[in-house]
């Protein structure tokens, strides 16, 4: 009977593990509840400026550049928490930094802008050519009432070309809390940190007694393989333009999964063969 007691204790620490990476799951299921209030279609909706093309709406600007208004609509009621625009775009020969921009008006008569001016991600600003990317537009409320009205622009400070697809107004609320995106990754780090932490202790904690060898070499390698897997999400999701926060979500935990586990599995090994060594030969001694 003593021979199952790993195997037991192994489908336990398995069941502790999946529900850590189910609760993780439920996380970033809870932060994506946002709701869908708006979508803009240039098929149906002629933009302010430029033309529709392929159902996007292109703006050509000159050597001298310029504001274009793209649309400008009565905003739905969007909560207190805050809302988002997301989109695709696209631009060719963009000179200098362009932007997309999005305008808040309050009833009574406030003016807050959200300009897509980071260096990378789904804010990143518009630079020379690139093909379909998605983008954000967001805005938080913090308490506040909802605007009045939303004007979305693009802004090039010289020649080029900007296509944007379709326009979704989120609302940001439900199971978010009020939380910024950016803290919702940091949480999300945290507790994957911590996951990956325990995790470790227990393995070492395993090895050191020299118990339970076939989960903590299995678990090491599917531990490894999995580092492997993150590091390939977050190399796609930064292709992808996601911002860097998701970025790290991914290649930071992968990295520390597919290096140290990785290289700790040899001398691992090697405890339990000198274990069980000592083990035959005690037998063996009269």
């Amino acid at each position: 009977m003593t021979g199952h007691r790993p195997r037991a204790e192994a489908r336990r620490t398995l069941g502790a593990i999946a529900l850590a990476v189910g609760l993780l799951g439920a996380m970033a299921g809870s932060a994506a509840g946002q709701e869908p209030v708006m979508e803009i279609d240039w098929a149906k909706v002629a933009p302010a400026s430029g033309h529709v093309v392929d159902d996007a709406a292109e703006v050509t600007a000159g050597a001298a550049g310029g504001t274009f208004t793209l649309v400008s609509v009565q905003a739905p009621s969007l909560g207190t928490v805050g809302y988002v625009v997301r989109g695709q775009v696209r631009h060719h020969d963009v000179a200098g930094m362009a932007y997309l921009e999005m305008w808040s008006v309050f009833a009574d008569g406030s003016r807050y802008f959200s300009r897509t001016l980071a260096q990378t991600g789904p804010q990143a600003a518009l630079t020379g050519t690139s093909d379909w990317r998605a983008f954000e537009l967001p805005f938080y409320l913090n308490g506040s009432a909802s605007p009045a009205r939303l004007e979305i622009n693009v802004v090039m400070p010289g020649p080029g070309t900007v296509d944007v697809g379709r326009l979704t107004l989120v609302r940001l609320d439900g199971f978010t809390g009020g939380l910024r995106p950016d803290q919702i990754v940091g949480i999300l780090g945290a507790v994957v940190g911590s996951t990956i932490g325990i995790l470790g202790g227990l393995i070492g904690w395993l090895v050191a007694r020299r118990r339970a060898r076939t989960f903590v070499i299995g678990a090491m390698t599917v531990i490894s393989a999995l580092g492997v897997v993150l590091i390939g999400g977050g190399i796609v999701a930064a292709i992808a333009g996601q911002p860097w926060g998701v970025v790290a979500l991914l290649v930071i935990p992968g990295a520390v999964m597919a290096t140290v586990f990785r290289a700790s599995l040899p001398a691992a090994r090697r405890a339990y063969a000198e274990a069980e060594l000592r083990r035959m030969r005690a037998m063996d001694t009269p």
